[in-house]
């Protein structure tokens, strides 16, 4: 079934149950547990969707630590604040675009 969800799509219960021929209880059962432990190769995520629960499930084919997340990713998460408080007329565009192309390369790293 994961293999033929769209990554990042929120998907009701009802649906997941028609598409996988299963109950929803235990749609919930399967993905409630994936949303804290992953298994089959993926983790959920649960929203609450009116009276519904939502789920979206991503495959897990890597894992990157916190510790390499935060290491990697806090100084450009601190250089776009900085840039963000400046006013217009000294924000540098050249650094927001520097900042986007080092997270881009971090994610292009992560997703090899």
């Amino acid at each position: 079934m994961v293999a033929r969800l769209r990554p990042g799509k929120w998907y009701s219960a009802q649906a997941l149950a028609q598409e996988s021929g299963i109950t929803e209880r235990d749609v919930h059962s399967v993905l409630r547990t994936m949303c804290w432990r992953p298994q089959h190769g993926a983790k959920a995520e649960r929203k609450k969707v009116g009276n519904q629960i939502h789920y979206r499930v991503f495959k897990q084919d890597k894992s990157v630590s916190v510790e390499e997340l935060t290491t990697k990713l806090r100084p450009i998460v601190e250089g776009l604040k900085a840039e963000g408080k400046k006013n217009m007329a000294t924000m540098v565009p050249a650094e927001v675009a520097m900042l986007a192309a080092r997270l881009e390369r971090l994610l292009n790293e992560w997703a090899e």
